[in-house]
């Protein structure tokens, strides 16, 4: 099938059959996963998709995937109440054929942007009651023998989690049409409802910035006036438990190697960045699965920031690794507190529910003294094995996904082809102009100096 590059005609795909929401009209998604940003994936698969059976596959992944072809109907300018509207309508697949031999020019993970992917508007979601949720388009390559299955999708229906559930049951159908799906049915029910009553004394003396920020998306942002420089660098395996050997041997409580690997970033960008205050907060992107009884089905976004209390830097008997790395792992182990936890994503939902008002997003971008830590590590290790589309095995198919490119947003990944080292580590992150290649000479320095056998390696 040939099919325009700019216009491809979609097709609308619904589901093969009921649905595990076939009994309701309308689902309201709660303030908490108001997160109208759109999120995308690519999956790059060593074969030209046989488009007839992808299309059946999808169909029946629908059934428990619903929301993916649902559509939403919102309060006036794109406020709350948000409602799905039931039954799906459908996912609109479209098809093309592209001569390209390229498809990605650096074979980082993170792509920015992410290409071949189908068009959708997050803003056009909450205004249009007949705009779909979801898309995919497949892109094939028959020079390279290749299909790209890029999918985009309104990160309110689901988180990254989500997402690699959807693509792996999605996987599965089309290797396997007629196996029985021995796939965990997703739980339609909001996060909050798991957790005990918010206490908002919870959090007097914590900084919660991250989930109390948000600006209007018809201004241009001042992170991005001029644009930011990009930077990726792999650690391997055996460099990770240097690192974190190094840094945990120089206070006394359990810190992990991402704590670590957080730290080291944290302290080369304030050396490399010594006219911006340094950073004293650093809050994580937290999925809330698996506390106080959420479940690991749960479907939306599940999404929290973990604020650190104030890291403080101005003592000689502090060690800034250390400092970072401890902080880090204090914020993470108090944030999956069910009580915790129930107040601090009550403030992020009413806080969500006042700017959705407005016509406003949640600011991502970090402040001068603010950093965010976004993973996908666990997620990477544990579902990536069995998105294979038919081609099992490391390296086989590649998967990219965007990220926001703003300074001081860490986002770690596990390497598309890390060869027989399963820990090793891919980061991302965005620089001011100026700021880079400082950041490269205090990290080359830094690692060194910790006892981390052989540099980096710089993607780009």
């Amino acid at each position: 099938m040939t099919l325009s590059a700019d216009s491809p005609t979609p097709t609308l795909v619904t589901p093969d059959g009921p649905t595990l929401l076939d009994a309701i009209s309308e689902l309201e998604i709660d303030a908490l996963d108001a997160f109208a940003y759109n999120a995308a994936n690519s999956y790059i698969v060593p074969e030209l998709i046989d488009v007839p059976r992808f299309t059946a596959a999808l169909s029946k992944a629908l059934v428990l995937f619903p929301l993916y072809a649902a559509r939403v109907r919102c309060g006036e300018g794109g406020s709350l109440p948000w409602k799905l509207t039931l039954p799906p309508q459908g996912i609109p697949l479209s098809v093309l054929e592209s001569e390209e031999t390229e498809i990605f020019s650096v074979e980082a993970v993170v792509q920015k942007p992410l290409r071949f992917l189908p068009p959708l508007n997050p803003r056009q979601i909450v205004l249009d009651p007949s705009t779909p949720l979801a898309a995919i388009r497949l892109t094939l390559f028959p020079n390279l023998g290749k299909t790209s299955i890029g999918i985009i999708r309104w990160h309110p229906i689901g988180s990254d989690y989500v997402a690699s559930r959807f693509i792996r049951t999605l996987s599965k159908l089309y290797v396997a049409p007629d196996a029985p799906l021995e796939e965990p049915e997703p739980v339609y029910r909001a996060a909050r409802t798991f957790l005990p009553e918010p206490q908002q004394t919870m959090l007097e003396g914590v900084d919660t910035y991250a989930v109390e920020a948000y600006y209007p998306p018809s201004l241009p942002h001042p992170q991005l006036n001029p644009p930011n420089e990009r930077l990726d660098f792999r650690m391997s395996g055996k460099q990770v438990k240097q690192l974190r050997e190094a840094i945990h041997a120089r206070g006394e409580g359990f810190v992990s190697a991402q704590d670590c690997l957080v730290a080291l970033v944290a302290v080369a960008t304030n050396a490399a960045d010594p006219e911006t205050p340094p950073i004293h907060t650093i809050d994580t992107i937290l999925d809330v699965r698996g506390v106080a009884g959420v479940p690991a089905e749960l479907s939306f976004n599940g999404l929290a920031f973990a604020p650190t209390d104030r890291v403080q830097l101005d003592s000689d008997s502090v060690d800034e690794y250390y400092a970072y790395a401890a902080a880090v792992r204090k914020s993470i182990v108090r944030a999956r507190e069910p009580e915790f936890l129930s107040a601090l994503v009550d403030l992020q939902a009413r806080r969500a529910e006042e700017a959705t008002g407005r016509g406003e997003l949640m600011d991502l971008a970090s402040p001068p003294g603010y950093m965010i830590s976004n993973s996908t590590l666990r997620l990477d290790t544990i579902m990536r094995p069995h998105i294979h589309f038919g081609h099992p095995g490391p390296g086989q198919v590649r998967t990219y996904v965007g990220t926001v490119p703003f300074r001081r947003h860490l986002k770690f990944a596990r390497p598309n082809d890390p060869g027989e080292d399963e820990g090793k580590i891919e980061v991302t992150l965005f620089f001011e102009p100026g700021v880079r290649e400082r950041f490269v000479r205090e990290i080359d320095e830094r690692v060194g100096a910790l006892g981390v056998e052989g540099g980096v390696e710089w993607v780009n």
